[in-house]
């Protein structure tokens, strides 16, 4: 099937411009929503729309309770415990860590298949997070330590979640694999709600 090269490029920055107002946007909307009310809101409406589209045979040949268990974990927990951290941080300090998601993914994948990377990825991996460390060292616009390393708790929570998603799709609908982790993200959050 031939694709829009256009419309490619269209949606990865529709989606760039998504990803990268998700925190900001975040903060605004605890002003009226706690972060654990947010994050099952938010996966909550996700799964419900995305459930919606799959149809049921892709869901039951999607569903396995690691899948389930990523997503309550992997999407649900990670975004709890950032929203935590973004409650008591700035969105300066969340948005730079958030931004060390792709070097902690490498260095998951790194450490769980060793044969990944080379000498000098690694020092590429080294510099990147010294760089975040020392951006991140200060405590202005409302940053603190505590939320600082709650959200890079939930970024490597988040990251390990990348690694794992591989296997986790292998043979399965991408999209109903998605569903049934945005049911999970939402469920092992709302209690916290």
């Amino acid at each position: 099937m031939p694709t829009n090269p256009t419309r490619a490029v269209a949606a990865l920055g529709a989606a760039g411009v998504a990803w990268g107002a998700s925190v900001p946007l975040s903060k605004v909307a605890m002003g009226w929503l706690g972060p654990a009310w947010l994050t099952s809101a938010r996966f909550g409406l996700a799964a419900l729309v995305l459930l919606a589209f799959v149809p049921r045979e892709k869901l039951r040949a999607a569903f396995s309770w690691r899948v389930l268990g990523w997503g309550a974990f992997g999407y649900g927990g990670s975004v709890l415990v950032q929203n935590a951290g973004l409650a008591r941080t700035s969105v300066t300090h969340t948005a730079l860590i958030i931004g060390a998601g792709p070097v902690l993914v490498a260095l998951i994948a790194a450490l769980w298949q060793p044969a990944v990377a080379r000498p000098v990825a690694w020092a590429g991996f080294a510099l990147s997070l010294a760089g975040v460390g020392f951006v991140a060292g200060g405590h202005g616009g409302g940053a603190s330590g505590a939320g600082d390393a709650l959200v890079l708790a939930a970024t490597l929570l988040s990251a390990a979640m990348t690694v794992a998603q591989g296997s986790l799709l292998a043979g399965r609908d991408p999209v109903a694999v998605t569903a049934i982790q945005f049911a999970g993200a939402a469920a092992v959050t709302l209690p916290f709600a």
